[in-house]
């Protein structure tokens, strides 16, 4: 029976139905050999997609060379990583060489479309001020690749003072989390979230790979994080898009313990070559690895042996009052889940999960001089989160949003915004954080910002949105752009932006009012980071207060639009003009 490769992909994909799901358990039951060709298949993928995130595109996001030779060669060695960790090669390797020649084109498109180092198309005078920032962030990212960031700590205690880690403070390849007690959790450039509970030794190998060598370690990997490894002493998990966790005790057992989803998990040695067969694991299941076994015991499983971290809740009136969860992305309240530290400096501003918001990508400042700080009676007496226009910022973990999004704020400017001499505009929300496109193709997505124009039609307070396609003639080409007139200081808006590639239009409201509609054209969805309180790579700062901040993963109607709306503007007390249209 020839194996159904397209319930192999539907099957990665998560789109298979339910029929189909039953047709691909009956081919795998149905011959041990059906079983091992699709164990093989799954894990090439896996590698496959390490290879792509975290191998060749962290030499891309370094400034790799840029020959095609060069980029084959890489993808050979990876063939041949591959066919080292297998035992079937006559059966893979024609997937392999498939593979190689994707990540070879990989290399060669990120490298010919979003590499750092490139300059942007037909680029001219007036330029100079954005290569320099290119130029430093180029040199930073070469220095200190990031890979993962610290994005919780709860009363940690760590192995030592050379090993202690702060809030929001990101990590390079090679990074030792150690740990007496408390709980980290350390979020992967991937999307992968590790959650550690002391005490535990644990090393962030790169964006898709970590190893724990004693402890426990809990993990949940989005679908972009497909391929995600942990190694244990005497096991390997390669995950297949779900929560799972493993244990490492003094004697060097190893446990997998499968929440949800599914992986595959198998022997290794020391050196981490292959031992043993592999084994699929599914939800509510568990293996354990002796230290002097090649085979592993299935257990019981037990999800208690792992810490959990109690997730920013949002207030019942909240949930009541928002018309859908579909598509949330980002919730950011700062009377609910800004963190501080002394002074009132805000260190990290939680997502709020709820409804289709799964997972938390944090707002983070580990450096005290770019803290911005928390004021009780920001905005109408409500707390908001102060940037101050010179120096503050915060930046997310990398969060994915889409062509079609909706985006809320509620906002004012402070007398900061009117200090003279001012000629360039501040920015509240810039989706180029590091590490930053420089973008250069109209094939690309472009850059979504939120704040006043940087330079053409600056005014100071003058707030609205635009779509940034790359510089032409020493002049910044944008899409979606409009603003609104200058509001003024200590003047509380809600703002919404909603870019609609779907159906080719972007809009602009302020209070309820409409600004107005332009056409949307370019593709506008990315996973990267978002700076909030300056732009991507330039210091260009916003001088005021933010209450809220909302990213929704779709263009909502116009009664979900104003309904949102609504409720921003009775928790601020803000009034609205006509009906959102």
């Amino acid at each position: 029976m020839m194996p159904p490769r397209d319930l192999f992909n539907g099957y990665l994909d998560g789109e298979l139905t339910s029929e189909e799901l039953s047709r691909l358990d009956a081919w795998i039951a149905a011959d041990a050999k059906n079983a091992a060709d699709f164990l093989d298949w799954i894990a090439l993928q896996a590698w496959t997609r390490e290879a792509i995130q975290s191998d060749l595109l962290q030499q891309v996001l370094r400034g790799p060379e840029t020959d095609g030779d060069q980029a084959l060669k890489r993808a050979s060695n990876i063939e041949a990583s591959a066919d080292q960790r297998s035992r079937r090669t006559s059966r893979s390797a024609w997937a392999a060489i498939a593979a190689s020649l994707l990540v070879a084109a990989t290399a060669y498109w990120w490298s010919a479309t979003s590499s750092p180092t490139g300059r942007v198309a037909n680029a001219g005078k007036g330029d100079e001020p954005v290569q320099d920032a290119v130029a430093e962030f180029n040199r930073e990212a070469e220095e200190s690749p990031v890979v993962a960031t610290v994005t919780r700590l709860e009363q940690c205690v760590w192995a030592s003072s050379q090993t202690s880690l702060g809030y929001g403070q990101q990590l390079v390849e090679g990074t030792q989390v150690s740990i007496r007690s408390g709980v980290a959790r350390v979020t992967f450039e991937s999307g992968a979230e590790a959650l550690l509970e002391g005490p535990c030794d644990f090393v962030v190998d790169n964006a898709m790979h970590g190893t724990i060598r004693s402890g426990r370690v809990s993990v949940t990997a989005p679908k972009r994080a497909y391929g995600f490894r942990i190694r244990a002493p005497n096991a390997e998990v390669i995950d297949l898009g779900t929560e799972f966790g493993v244990t490492v005790d003094e004697g060097g057992n190893s446990e997998v313990h499968v929440f949800s989803g599914e992986v595959l998990s198998r022997s290794v040695d020391k050196q981490g070559a292959q031992l043993g067969e592999l084994f699929r694991v599914t939800a509510n299941n568990a293996l354990k690895f002796a230290a002097l076994d090649e085979l592993p015991s299935k257990i019981a499983s037990d999800n208690s042996l792992f810490a959990q971290l109690e997730s920013v809740k949002v207030h019942a009136v909240a949930r009541d009052s928002l018309p859908s969860d579909e598509g949330l992305a980002l919730w950011l309240a700062a009377d609910v889940s800004a963190k501080t530290q002394e002074g009132r400096r805000v260190v990290a501003w939680s997502d709020i999960l709820f409804g289709d918001n799964v997972s938390a990508e944090d707002a983070l400042q580990p450096d005290v001089a770019a803290q911005p700080k928390l004021v009780a009676d920001g905005i109408n007496g409500r707390p908001a989160v102060r940037f101050n226009g010179k120096s503050s910022y915060l930046v997310t973990t990398p969060l994915e949003t889409t062509d079609d999004q909706t985006i809320f704020m509620v906002c004012q400017y402070s007398q900061a915004a009117m200090r003279p001499g001012r000629k360039r505009g501040g920015q509240i929300l810039n989706y180029n954080g590091p590490p930053y496109r420089l973008v250069s193709s109209t094939y690309e997505p472009g850059v979504l910002q939120i704040g006043e124009p940087i330079v053409e039609g600056f005014a100071p307070t003058r707030l609205g949105g635009k779509l940034f396609s790359g510089r032409l003639d020493g002049k910044d080409v944008s899409e979606s752009e409009m603003y609104a007139s200058p509001l003024g200081v200590g003047v509380p808006v809600v703002l919404a932006y909603r870019y609609d590639l779907s159906n080719h239009q972007a809009s602009l409201w302020i209070n309820n009012e409409l600004i107005e509609q332009k056409p949307a054209l370019r593709p506008a969805g990315v996973t990267s980071r978002k700076t909030i309180g300056r732009h991507g790579f330039m210091n260009f700062f916003f001088a005021g207060e933010l209450g809220e901040l909302m990213i929704y993963n779709n263009a909502l109607d116009a009664a979900d639009l104003e309904a949102v709306t609504t409720y921003l503007s009775k928790k601020y007390n803000i009034p609205l003009k006509q009906p959102a249209a």
